[in-house]
């Protein structure tokens, strides 16, 4: 295996269709001998509010607090929620710290405290997850399918949704076009 990719970006390239993954941003949360682990950041399905999956979860009366869309994540496990956030000093139950200024977690308890308005203040909320088999994301790069790129917070938080996948591609100093292959690719993974 190649060198961790994790924590990252991946970049959607041109000849990728499938549908989950068409131009989409991924936040690389884990990679390794096991696998890999995303989290698609820009998708433009919305399934809630925050506040909605607050009401629901019983942990705020008062959704209308939080009107923050929470986005699909990926195909796997659309049930799991995820938090995506700007972390404190101090770390937050089930945290997985990917930099000095993004961390995800699972973490019903961190819902809880955005509820309560003394947790996170910088987040987006996601449900499901993009999974990939051992080597399947190194061949599905290898093909042209993916352009992984460093991590940047700034994209996932500051940049609109909809400008998200193009932001990378200007990051990585390459045009989308750039990427485009002889054969269309429909890889991605469930």
């Amino acid at each position: 295996m190649s060198a961790p990719l994790a924590p990252g970006l991946l970049v959607a390239a041109l000849p990728l269709t499938d549908p989950n993954f068409a131009k989409s941003l991924v936040l690389l949360v884990a990679h390794g001998e096991e696998g890999a682990l995303g989290i698609v950041v820009n998708g433009d399905k919305e399934v809630a509010s925050v506040g909605d999956l607050l009401e629901q979860l019983g942990l705020t009366d008062d959704g209308s607090k939080h009107p923050e869309a929470v986005r699909v994540g990926g195909p796997v496990q659309q049930e799991i929620g995820w938090i995506v956030y700007r972390p404190s000093d101090t770390p937050c139950e089930g945290e997985i710290r990917l930099s000095e200024r993004i961390a995800v977690t699972q973490s019903r308890e961190v819902l809880a405290s955005i509820g309560r308005g003394d947790g996170p203040t910088v987040y987006a909320a996601f449900l499901g997850y993009s999974g990939w088999a051992p080597g399947q994301l190194e061949e599905e790069i290898r093909e042209g399918a993916w352009l992984p790129v460093d991590l940047d917070d700034a994209i996932v938080f500051e940049v609109p949704v909809d400008e998200r996948w193009a932001a990378a591609f200007k990051e990585a100093g390459v045009l989308p076009a750039a990427f485009m292959s002889t054969s269309t690719s429909k890889r991605g993974s469930a």
